[in-house]
């Protein structure tokens, strides 16, 4: 027996010129949706990215600290009690100014800038050898260790945006620059990469021990004593979750102990559901879904449309309407992966772009691509099916 002929592909296929538009069209519903997402996986990601790398099992942060930008603080004390927990090995501290830092580069006019802090003991550190973990593994600061130890001094992210005016040469070092922070002279000695995001537009990584001269006034006069995320390490085998639990209440009320998961998830929620924000880019990839079905629903009854004696004839013969609904479901996912797959070229064209414009973590995984070709294909088979209702419910003889 002869193979079937695939009708749905050979409807596809039939007019080149027409096929091309369409898959334009459904691509172009593709690359909004991809867009939204992007914007919004970047809002969920991007506040995270200094949790992602520190270097400790559990985080300690102020009650009242709602979400990581805000300036809320507790007292180094604390970190030194839970030095007593039989769990915990050994705990850092990490300073982060937002409100007193402003950046002045030459040239330019002074900015609100962060400034976080390296702990002492990340700065002596490699994580080679017999050598104790460093604190933080951010890309770039390895390699500017010796340079930080040094009396005024500081790295900047290669992110922050180019409305500092910081300038940097071919290799991502920072070109020599007059550079003030909080009104005293800086000399930036390296870069890193951390990124920007929808609370933060660039960064500045300072030794601990610089804290204090560049912001005395912090914590009531006493700067380094005022703790914006407290690190915490666990002894091997320890559980996270009963020891933050356990530190929790050991100082309820002053702090909250975290996972480095529930401190995430906390921050992703937050940004998701109780900012406009991330409704905002919800709504833009369910316009963009719509704007799909609007595209494909034109496209596909067109092509039933032109068909339809054709169809009226197969109908008359005696083909049931599931022959019909099955052609036009694969006719509708050949459409969908057509235009699916120049839409992902154009969409990690596009990511690279804004990332390198914004300084967002604009990340386009396999997973996320496959969240967008199941929208992208449900949005044709929709299409398809409403276009589908005119054969289904009509008379053979009304069709000629």
């Amino acid at each position: 027996m002869s193979p079937r002929t695939p009708l749905a592909w050979k409807n596809l296929i039939g007019n080149p010129a027409r096929l091309c538009v369409a898959a334009a069209g459904v691509g172009f519903a593709a690359v909004l949706m991809f867009t939204q997402n992007g914007f919004r996986n970047a809002l969920l990601d991007s506040p995270v990215r200094l949790i992602e790398v520190v270097d400790c099992e559990l985080v300690a942060i102020s009650p009242a600290r709602y979400m990581l930008p805000v300036d809320e603080r507790f007292p180094r004390s604390l970190l030194r009690r839970v030095k007593a927990d039989p769990a915990v090995t050994d705990v850092q501290a990490l300073l982060i100014e937002r409100t007193m830092a402003r950046v002045r580069v030459e040239g330019s006019p002074s900015r609100p800038i962060r400034v976080i802090s390296v702990p002492n003991a990340s700065l002596y550190s490699t994580g080679s050898g017999d050598s104790p973990r460093p604190w933080l593994n951010i890309a770039g600061l390895d390699e500017n260790r010796d340079a930080l130890r040094q009396r005024d001094t500081a790295l900047v992210d290669r992110k922050t945006r180019s409305e500092y005016g910081f300038q940097f040469d071919h290799s991502g070092n920072p070109a020599d620059q007059r550079i003030e922070l909080s009104n005293q002279s800086i000399e930036l000695v390296g870069s890193f990469t951390l990124g920007t995001d929808f609370a933060n537009e660039g960064s500045l990584l300072i030794a601990e021990s610089s804290f204090a001269n560049y912001f005395p006034r912090r914590g009531y006069g006493k700067p380094l004593e005022t703790v914006d995320l407290g690190l915490i390490r666990l002894q091997d085998g320890a559980s996270p979750e009963e020891a933050a639990e356990r530190l929790t209440e050991m100082a309820a009320g002053q702090w909250q102990v975290l996972t480095r998961q529930q401190i995430r998830d906390r921050e992703q929620t937050f940004w998701s559901e109780q900012t406009p924000v991330g409704m905002i880019f919800l709504i833009g990839t369910l316009m963009g879904f719509a704007v799909g079905i609007i595209i494909c629903y034109q496209i596909l009854f067109t092509n039933l449309q032109d068909a339809m004696s054709e169809y009226a004839t197969l109908k008359a013969m005696g083909y049931p309407n599931r022959f019909f609904v099955g052609l036009v479901v694969r006719q509708s996912v050949y459409l969908s992966v057509l235009g699916f797959i120049p839409a992902v070229l154009i969409a990690l064209l596009l990511f690279r772009m804004l990332e390198s414009l914004t300084g967002l973590p604009m990340a386009l995984t396999v997973s996320r691509a496959g969240s967008v070709l199941v929208l992208t294909t449900l949005m044709c088979l929709i299409s398809g099916l409403l276009a589908l209702r005119k054969l289904v419910r009509a008379d053979p003889a009304s069709l000629f």
